[in-house]
C-alpha cells in the first residue's frame, strides 16, 4: 500500500521494486488485448486509481513534427468518441516534459513558474491542485504526452516519475499499435473502395450505351466494351491487338482518324469528329466519336463512338424537305412573317421586303411588328387570334405601314404556334397586297358603267326612232283636219278658225320635235325642275 507523508497538503507515494515488476507484467498482459484508446486509458487509470483517489487523465498525440499542435485522442472527461486538437504554446507543462524529455510533476500549481497567474486561476477554479506530463515516445522520437491532473496536492518520488515514465511508454506501444491498425484498416476500406470502383468502371464500360475501345500510342486496339462489339459485328479476337484502321472505311476518313491519331500522340486532344466505319457484314456506317484523355494515363486513349447513320440520313432528308420550304416560302406570291411573343420579327419573306420596304436584315434586327401596322392595329390583330376557336383567320382585311409611311390595304391570314408545352411561341402571317385587285376593279367598274351607258344611247334611240316613225302619221291626221276646218270655218267663225290654226301651229312645233328625235344618236342629261333630270334632245350643252 502507499505511504503518506506528514504534510495534509500533500502527499508523497512510493513502491518498491517488486511491486513496480510486478505491476508492469501485468499491465503487458492486459496491453496485449487492447482495441481502443479507451482500453489503453482505463489500463493507465487502473494503475493511477491505486494510488490516486480524484485525478483527470489524457492523452495528447502530436500532430505535425514541430509538435506545435496537438490533438486529444481520448481522456477521462470526454465520453464520445471525438478528438480536441489543442495548440501546445498554450500549455508550457508540455512543452516542458518534451525539451526535458523526462516527467515534469507540479504539486502545487499556485507555486510553479511553469504558469501564468491566470492560466492557474483557470485550472484552480476546476478544483486542479497538481500535476505530472509524462512524454511519450516513439525509439527516440517524443510522440505524445499523458498528462495527468489530480484534485490533491501530489509529489511524485523519483521512482514514481521513473516507473510512470516506462509504464507511458509500454502504453504508447499499444497506442501506435492501435494507430497502425486503425491506418490498416483505412487502408483496407480505402483498397476495398478501389476495388468496387474498378468494378464498378469495368461494369460501366461493358453495359455502356456508346461503343467504347482503348487505343494505345501506336494506334492498336487494347480493349473493347460490349456495346462497340454489338454495334459492328465484331469479336474481340477481330480486334483486339489490331490497328485501328482495319475499320476505316475510306481514304477521307483514314486522313481524318490519322490526323486525330496525331493530335493524340501530342498529348492535343480533339473532343468530336465524325468517321465512316465498316462493320463485320461490310457495311458502311457513320460514327460520331470522341477521344479523351485517361487521368494518369498516358499510354491509352479512350475513343467513345455512337452509331448516327440514321441521324444523318434523316439530317439528309431534313435538309431537302428545309430547302425546298424556303425556296416555296420565297417564290410566295404573299408577304409572309413571323413574330415572337414580345413583337420582335423573326421571319421575312422577299414579297414582304418588297410589300413594306425592309430589307430581311433590318427588318429582323430593328423593325417591331408594331411599325408595320397603324396604331393599335397590331393588338387588334392578336386579339382576334387569340379569341379565335381555331387560333387563326383569314383573308382579313386589314391596312399596313410601308416604311415610307404609306398605307397599303391587305388581305391578312394568319395562325398562332405552340411549342410542345402548350404555350404560345410565335404567330405567323400572311399578307396579300390588294392595291392592283382595287384597281383593277375600279376599271372594271368604269368599264361596265361606260358599257352600260353605251347600250342605254342605243336603246334611247332605237326608241326615239320607233316613236318619232309612230307619232308622225297621227301628226299628220292632226295638221290635215285643223287646215279642213279652218278653210270650212274661215268666214263664218273667226274664233274657232283661230283656236284650229294655233292648233295647226302647235303641230308643225311637234313635227319639228319628232324630226329632232329621228336624227337623234346620242342622248345627254340635263338638269330639269328641281333634282330631276330630262333628256337633252335638242343638241344644246346644259349649262347647269
Amino acid at each position: 500500500m502507499p505511504e503518506k507523508a506528514n504534510d495534509k497538503k500533500t502527499s508523497t507515494y512510493s513502491m518498491s521494486a517488486e511491486e513496480a515488476l510486478k505491476e508492469i507484467f501485468a499491465v503487458y498482459r492486459k496491453l496485449t488485448n487492447v482495441t481502443t484508446y479507451k482500453d489503453v486509458l482505463d489500463i493507465f487509470s487502473e494503475s493511477l486509481r491505486k494510488r490516486l483517489d480524484l485525478f483527470e487523465i489524457s492523452i495528447v498525440m502530436f500532430k505535425d513534427k514541430g509538435k506545435n499542435t496537438g490533438e486529444i485522442i481520448v481522456s477521462s472527461e470526454i465520453h464520445d468518441n471525438s478528438t480536441i486538437v489543442i495548440d501546445l504554446a498554450k500549455y508550457p507543462e508540455i512543452t516542458a516534459a518534451v525539451e526535458k524529455r523526462e516527467t515534469i510533476n507540479v504539486e502545487d500549481i499556485e507555486k510553479t513558474p511553469l504558469l501564468n497567474e491566470e492560466t492557474k486561476a483557470i485550472i484552480l477554479a476546476k478544483n486542479i491542485r497538481s500535476f505530472f506530463v509524462l512524454p511519450v515516445f516513439d525509439i527516440n522520437d517524443i510522440i505524445g504526452v499523458i498528462f495527468v491532473r489530480s484534485r490533491e496536492s501530489v509529489k511524485l518520488s523519483l521512482f514514481l516519475q521513473r516507473y510512470y515514465l516506462i509504464l507511458a511508454n509500454m502504453h504508447a506501444s499499444a497506442i501506435l499499435n492501435i494507430s497502425r491498425m486503425g491506418a490498416l484498416e483505412e487502408s483496407m476500406k480505402k483498397a476495398y473502395e478501389l476495388l468496387r470502383v474498378k468494378e464498378d468502371y469495368e461494369f460501366l464500360f461493358n453495359h455502356a450505351l456508346e461503343g467504347m475501345i482503348l487505343i494505345d500510342r501506336d494506334g492498336k486496339i487494347r480493349n473493347v466494351n460490349q456495346t462497340f462489339l454489338k454495334i459492328t459485328g465484331y469479336s474481340e479476337k477481330d480486334v483486339i491487338g489490331v490497328h485501328y484502321a482495319i475499320a476505316i472505311a475510306d481514304e477521307l476518313s483514314r486522313k481524318e482518324a490519322d490526323a486525330v491519331f496525331e493530335n493524340y500522340l501530342n498529348r492535343k486532344f480533339i473532343n468530336k469528329f465524325e468517321l465512316e466505319l465498316k462493320i463485320k457484314s461490310g457495311a458502311t456506317k457513320t460514327f460520331s466519336l470522341r477521344a479523351t484523355p485517361l487521368p494518369g494515363r498516358r499510354d491509352v486513349s479512350l475513343v467513345s463512338l455512337r452509331d448516327i447513320t440514321e441521324e444523318r440520313l434523316l439530317s439528309r432528308e431534313l435538309l431537302k424537305t428545309t430547302d425546298l420550304l424556303l425556296k416555296t416560302i420565297s417564290s410566295s406570291p404573299d408577304a409572309i412573317i413571323a413574330v415572337a411573343t414580345k413583337g420582335k420579327l423573326l421571319f421575312f419573306n422577299e414579297e414582304a421586303t418588297k410589300l413594306f420596304g425592309y430589307s430581311r436584315e433590318e427588318a429582323v434586327q430593328y423593325v417591331h411588328v408594331t411599325q408595320l401596322y397603324p396604331q393599335n392595329v397590331a393588338k387588334e390583330v392578336m386579339k382576334i387570334l387569340r379569341q379565335s376557336p381555331t387560333k387563326h383567320i383569314r383573308n382579313y382585311p386589314v391596312e399596313v405601314r410601308t416604311r415610307n409611311g404609306e398605307l397599303v390595304p391587305v388581305t391578312l391570314s394568319g395562325a398562332i404556334v405552340y411549342n410542345e408545352r402548350g404555350d404560345e411561341q410565335m404567330s405567323v402571317g400572311y399578307l396579300r397586297d390588294e392595291r392592283e385587285k382595287i384597281r383593277m376593279e375600279k376599271s372594271l367598274d368604269e368599264a361596265l358603267s361606260k358599257l352600260i351607258d353605251a347600250e342605254k344611247n342605243e336603246a334611247m334611240t332605237s326608241l326615239a326612232g320607233a316613236a318619232a316613225h309612230n307619232l308622225n302619221q297621227p301628226l299628220s291626221a292632226i295638221q290635215g283636219y285643223s287646215e279642213l276646218l279652218v278653210s270650212r270655218l274661215k268666214d263664218r267663225d273667226s274664233v274657232t278658225v283661230d283656236y284650229a290654226s294655233k292648233i295647226i301651229q302647235e303641230v308643225e312645233k311637234m313635227s319639228e320635235i319628232i324630226k329632232q328625235i329621228s336624227r337623234i344618236t346620242k342622248f345627254e342629261i340635263k338638269p330639269y325642275v328641281g333634282t330631276a333630270k330630262i333628256a337633252d334632245i335638242t343638241g344644246e350643252k346644259s349649262n347647269g
